[in-house]
């Protein structure tokens, strides 16, 4: 196998991955990397079809990828009933992919604190849902993002937004309890801190206010 060869094969393989993701954005720079490694395979052929085809794809994923970077996205916080309809609906619809992150999630209207849907250009991308517990901490249950908008702009909006917001209503600072190492990940990007022994960590908190 030549090196031609093994360049065809990566390129096949992008080209099929990017089939595959569910972030649009995730999806065009994979495929704008199947195209430029096509590109170069099919110059080392010698074959203008398959150059100019996938030179034409650069330059297509290339616009869209700056369209999307620097598009200004309208972001919301909307305060909903606890037993909205549309609250159950929405869990439901997404139950199933819920479960994946959050497993142990359980929705009880009579337990619930707060319950938020994260607006993105007025579409509803996210739930977020506390409750409080014994100690009448405000733990949150659910930060949820539906696929196709996990890029950490929505998390990053709510907890800003939450930060202005919860102080006036005596909540100060917010647990979570973490879940998968991705979660972990996730809860630290957004400003949380471990509490307790650093290599069992059970629970995280965030500081809304100073």
């Amino acid at each position: 196998m030549t090196a031609v060869d093994i360049l065809g094969y990566v390129a096949s393989v992008l080209a099929a991955a990017s089939l595959m993701m569910k972030s649009v954005l995730r999806l065009r720079l994979v495929s704008l990397a199947g195209a430029i490694a096509f590109s170069i395979y099919g110059f080392l052929l010698n074959s203008v079809p398959i150059t100019a085809l996938n030179v034409l794809i650069v330059f297509i994923n290339l616009y869209f990828i700056i369209q999307m970077l620097t598009h200004k996205t309208y972001f919301r916080l909307l305060e909903v009933d606890r037993k909205s309809s549309y609250l159950k609906s929405f869990l439901e619809f997404y139950r199933e992919d819920i479960a994946r992150f959050f497993p142990r999630f359980e929705y009880d209207p009579e337990r619930t604190e707060m319950a938020y849907l994260i607006l993105r250009d007025l579409l509803p991308v996210g739930l977020f849902i506390t409750e409080r517990d014994a100690s009448g901490r405000s733990v949150v249950e659910l930060d949820y993002v539906i696929p196709g908008y996990r890029d950490l702009k929505a998390g990053q909006f709510l907890y800003r937004e939450l930060a202005q917001r919860l102080p006036a209503r005596g909540v100060t600072r917010l647990y979570s309890v973490p879940g998968s190492e991705h979660h972990h990940a996730y809860l630290r990007r957004m400003g949380f801190t471990p509490q307790g022994d650093k290599d069992k960590v059970k629970l995280y908190a965030r500081e809304l206010v100073g």
